[in-house]
């Protein structure tokens, strides 16, 4: 019985919050304003929008903060809420001056609470989706790490792109960095697989469908190929042919291969008849 209540909203909102904190995070370790800045909207402005969109009623929305200590929902909204203040005020004093600039301890006080929740704010999806305990391949520790370390990978890249685009010079260690990542979540996502194919019947069938099956097409052909190999392949001829639309051209394709996950993560959860929900496709 597949899920048919997360839809391509909330995925793009579990997207949206991985990049753009994974790319805040990366910019105030290299003081870099521009990529704070754009992060920090893609976080505030895109995720909260999508998860908005998403709600049947937006203005019911403060219930899911309530139980921080037994909800990884309410966890994330407190951990929005907290990103959201800390890096407006980290962000004040770079764009409109140093008169917004606080006291040094307020300041990295500031500091640590925007990094921490920024970094709640890349992996919590993963343990939202692992508290479903309807949907077998989503029940694992390993989700929350991968989808933490894809948001470290677009995060990277988008860094990398916007300074190209801006014409500043980007760190050495950041396109390293880009390319041990795509190793390390390739294999990260053959672990995650192959746990599953030892996991219950539910998250084998679903393991067939990505890999034989409905989405095997959109697995292969854009979270390997397009959002891993070819990012990679791409990344590694760029070092020695400097070229803006190439970079662009990177940036489409792992942000891509970042996204479809997401969404097949999602699409391709199936429950056991036993615990299938009493919903129909056509909602609650």
């Amino acid at each position: 019985y597949r899920q048919t209540f997360w839809n391509w909203l909330i995925g793009t909102a579990f997207f949206l919050g991985g990049l753009g904190a994974g790319l805040f995070v990366l910019g105030l370790l290299t003081d870099h304003t521009a990529g704070m800045l754009a992060g920090y909207l893609i976080v505030v402005v895109g995720k909260n929008t999508a998860h908005m969109l998403f709600l049947g009623r937006p203005e019911r929305f403060w219930r899911a903060a309530m139980r921080p200590d037994r909800s990884w929902i309410a966890r994330g909204i407190w951990a929005m809420g907290l990103f959201a203040a800390s890096g407006l005020i980290l962000l004040l004093p770079r764009v409109f001056g140093p008169a917004w600039q606080l006291s040094g301890w307020l300041n990295g006080a500031a500091t640590a609470v925007a990094v921490l929740s920024a970094i709640i704010i890349m992996f919590y999806d993963g343990f939202v989706m692992n508290s479903s305990p309807g949907v077998a391949f989503w029940r694992t520790h390993l989700l929350p790490l991968l989808l933490l370390m894809y948001a470290t990978l677009g995060g990277t890249t988008l860094s990398v792109t916007i300074r190209e685009l801006r014409g500043e010079p980007t760190p050495g260690f950041l396109p390293n960095l880009e390319h041990w990542l795509l190793l390390v979540n390739f294999v990260l996502l053959a672990v995650y697989l192959a746990r599953m194919n030892r996991s219950l019947p539910a998250a084998r069938e679903t393991l067939h469908q990505l890999l034989s099956g409905p989405y095997a097409r959109v697995f292969f052909g854009l979270v390997l190929l397009v959002g891993l190999f070819a990012t990679l392949l791409l990344s590694i001829v760029e070092n020695h042919v400097q070229a803006t639309w190439l970079v662009v051209l990177i940036a489409v394709c792992e942000l891509t291969g970042d996204f479809t996950l997401v969404m097949v993560l999602l699409k391709s959860g199936l429950f056991p008849l036993q615990t299938a929900p009493a919903y129909g496709a056509g909602g609650i």
